[in-house]
């Protein structure tokens, strides 16, 4: 069978629902609406299999490496007894008690924080049909798929969702989409970095990015390998360097929510139990102490440590290596002093120092 990954896309009117796991029942109520919808204006073949998770997540929760949701409905609709002469079938996969039969269409417990959440839909055919009607919905399906109110007002019943308009779509669509909202957001430059991971995995790839940060995609490791350079290697002004700061932490970000892997490549030393690179300096003049280095532009960028009259520059690569430095300092007893203008350089204007 020919397998074509859709999506029904809602927008949020109102407030968030609190839920988003439909029971059988009404996942197979709405399957049937959504199966309508879908054969509304077009012909599918009558060995069509329509699966539908009976879950809601937002955008960046169904696109992860490996498509894990659109996985899991292949795996759970892969042993459906087929009756070709009952025309189209649908397989409806909901939650029994609260649980979905699968981690992979499992959404997360929290609410939604954006106005968008999608349903994962598969389209099984046979493979004779499979590439033309792939074709004909991405051609047709976003201009034509709109969602009809019987499937809204079962997603209002059943999950308290109020949405205003729904959409059918094909998985490319949603990854456009995506790709828009990043535009709309400024982050528009790092998402050919996201999708590289998300679809073209076994394809090395180097990515030239704002303010000089580089990126690649080494197929072995499967992972985004970034480079980190520490302002006292840093060949441009503090402003320059704060917005290369920018950059690297709204592509580790956005790999993070999309659940893409990411190695930070420096000559710095890793220190992983903090989750922060560790830059020495060598003997100073300067009293023991730590100084907050902190930028107007894209605030900390690092915490300067003098012990016994060394330095040492710790640079924190992720939202877990802020918290666990700053609760190290609360343990050691070290308070942070912030330089007046916000940023404390040494006698030769080059390099951080302490204050």
């Amino acid at each position: 069978m020919h397998h074509i990954r859709l999506v029904a896309s809602f927008e949020i009117r109102g407030e968030a629902p609190q839920h988003r796991q439909l029971e059988r029942g009404d996942c197979e109520r709405l399957a049937s609406a959504l199966a309508e919808d879908l054969a509304r204006d077009r012909q599918l073949p009558e060995e069509a299999l329509l699966v539908v998770g009976g879950a809601l997540f937002e955008p960046a929760e169904l696109l992860q490496p490996g498509m894990p949701t659109w996985q899991a409905l292949e795996d759970l609709s892969r042993n459906v007894a087929r009756d070709p002469g009952r025309g189209g079938q649908i397989l409806a996969i909901g939650a029994h008690q609260g649980r979905m039969p699968d981690q992979g269409l499992t959404p997360p417990a929290a609410p939604p924080q954006g106005q968008l959440l999608a349903l994962p839909i598969l389209l099984s055919v046979p493979e004779a049909d499979g590439p033309g009607l792939s074709s004909t919905l991405e051609a047709e399906l976003f201009e034509q798929g709109g969602i009809h109110p019987p499937a809204l007002a079962l997603l209002f019943e059943s999950v308290g969702l109020d949405s205003a308009h729904g959409q059918l779509m094909t998985l490319d669509d949603l990854i456009a989409l995506a790709h828009v909202q990043m535009d709309t957001a400024g982050l528009g430059a790092f998402w050919p970095v996201v999708e590289h991971g998300l679809i073209q995995p076994d394809a090395d790839q180097d990515f030239e990015l704002p303010a000089g940060l580089k990126a690649s995609w080494p197929a072995g490791l499967q992972a985004v390998r970034i480079g980190f350079i520490s302002y006292d290697d840093f060949s441009g002004s503090l402003e320059d360097y704060a917005l290369w700061t920018r950059a690297y932490r709204s592509l580790c970000a956005l790999l993070d929510v999309h659940g893409v892997r990411s190695e930070t490549e420096s000559t710095l030393t890793l220190d992983p139990e903090r989750h922060c690179l560790v830059e020495s300096r060598g003997p100073v003049e300067s009293a023991d102490g730590l100084t907050e280095q902190v930028h107007a532009d894209c605030g900390l960028l690092c915490w300067t440590l003098v012990e016994d009259h060394r330095q040492y520059n710790l640079y924190p690569i992720d939202s877990e290596g802020f918290a666990l430095l700053q609760s190290d300092f609360q343990q050691r007893g070290l308070r942070a002093r912030r330089p007046e203008r916000g940023i404390r350089l040494d006698a030769s204007g080059e390099r951080l120092g302490a204050m």
